[in-house]
């Protein structure tokens, strides 16, 4: 008679917890959607809007109060500019501010009376912009067109002029400055938003996935026959199986995004792709055990899916890749360091825009790696000492 096995050894519990997993996203339609159709969509979403790469005919009024040639040339100018469109010329700033109220226009560029005749004077003549700040950004590339249209325009008339009074002197001048964008030099929104929305979005439903699978056995009252009488070891593998399921999965979709962006929208990675992509795993890992950590300390699937979700669906916002950290405040600043999507922005950027070294990237894998040490080292003992309590069990 052949004596009873006893418990899994850790290979065999790994694989056991993958193979579980497995079997359930088979059978459930929208938990199989999570990893499957929903990223997709989410992503092409994104991709789609942000497709045209660099904001083009930015919709601006002018009102023309002077009506000289200075002023027809200015606006011709204006929309002329690739980024600018003059869809009107209200006669006064009452009209001006209905459009931009109205969101037809970002901005307004005001063209006082006399402007003309300061001009022949020699003299500088003061034009003023008004925008819209509650769509800094539209607003704030609308400003900067202006400026650099009006900019062009001045020293074309300060060229004329003293080419006109006195020929012999004009000079070209004595220092000039030059500006070169060191990292992405076409201005593009599409590869500064969408290669780190991508990743946000990805994180964000990894963590929920992962949540959703570890407070599933709790709800369910399943722990027990899952890693009851299991030693440690072996607890520890069959958790590891049944969430490197979504690792694996994300990790393919980490590999779609960068290739989407790389070889279809022709963004290169600058710096190593095999760097890039640690930093996806490390990201994954990190997030994976943050999500062990929420629901051994919860052991509610509710509570935490609820956490995960504010946890993981600010990582964008705080990371400090779009809005400045430096200036925020203590809570903010303090929130971004808790946060391992924090430290992938910048391993991204370094190693997609910048072309760092590998080197210069590794701090930031090591910060990640810390969320997972802290995140698994309390989780673990947490979530498998729940499977010997059937007190916690079948709380949603």
């Amino acid at each position: 008679m052949a004596e009873p096995s006893g418990p899994p050894r850790p290979g065999a519990a790994f694989r056991e917890g993958w193979h579980r997993e497995i079997r359930f996203l088979q059978s459930s339609f929208w938990d199989r959607a999570l990893v499957g159709w929903i990223p997709l969509l989410l992503m092409a979403v994104m991709a789609i809007q942000l497709s045209a790469g660099v904001m083009r005919d930015l919709p601006i009024a002018v009102v023309d109060q002077d009506g000289g040639a200075t002023a027809r040339e200015l606006v011709r100018r204006l929309d002329a500019a690739p980024g600018l469109r003059v869809v009107a010329r209200p006669p006064d700033m009452h009209a001006a501010e209905r459009l931009v109220r109205s969101r037809d226009a970002y901005a307004i560029l005001l063209i006082p009376r006399d402007t003309q005749r300061t001009v022949l004077r020699g003299q500088t003549a003061s034009l003023t912009v008004f925008y819209n700040a509650s769509y800094s950004t539209a607003s704030g590339a609308a400003v900067r067109e202006i400026g650099a249209v009006v900019q062009s325009y001045a020293v074309q008339l300060a060229k004329d002029q003293i080419a006109t009074i006195e020929p012999g002197k004009v000079r070209p001048p004595p220092i000039t400055a030059q500006t070169t964008i060191l990292f992405n030099p076409q201005g593009s929104y599409e590869l500064q938003l969408v290669a780190l929305i991508h990743p946000a979005l990805l994180h964000l439903i990894f963590m929920v996935a992962v949540a959703s699978a570890l407070g599933r056995e709790l709800r369910d009252g399943t722990i027990g026959g899952w890693l009851g009488g299991m030693p440690p070891p072996s607890a520890v593998a069959a958790i590891a199986g049944k969430v490197a399921v979504y690792i694996v999965a994300f990790m393919a979709w980490s590999a779609v995004a960068t290739g989407y962006l790389a070889e279809v929208r022709g963004w290169p990675v600058l710096g190593s792709p095999l760097m890039l992509f640690a930093g996806y795993a490390a990201m994954y890992l990190a997030y994976a055990s943050v999500a062990l950590l929420v629901t051994g300390l919860t052991l509610s699937m509710s509570k935490t899916l609820s956490m995960t979700g504010l946890y993981a669906g600010a990582s964008f916002a705080f990371a400090g890749a779009i809005f400045p950290i430096e200036s925020a405040s203590l809570f903010a600043r303090l929130w971004s360091a808790l946060l391992p999507y924090t430290a992938f922005a910048k391993l991204l950027a370094e190693q997609w825009m910048m072309g760092s070294p590998a080197a210069a990237s590794w701090p930031h894998i090591a910060i990640m790696l810390i969320f997972l040490v802290v995140g698994a080292g309390i989780g673990f003992p947490r979530y498998i000492a729940a499977a010997t309590t059937p007190a916690v069990w079948g709380c949603r």
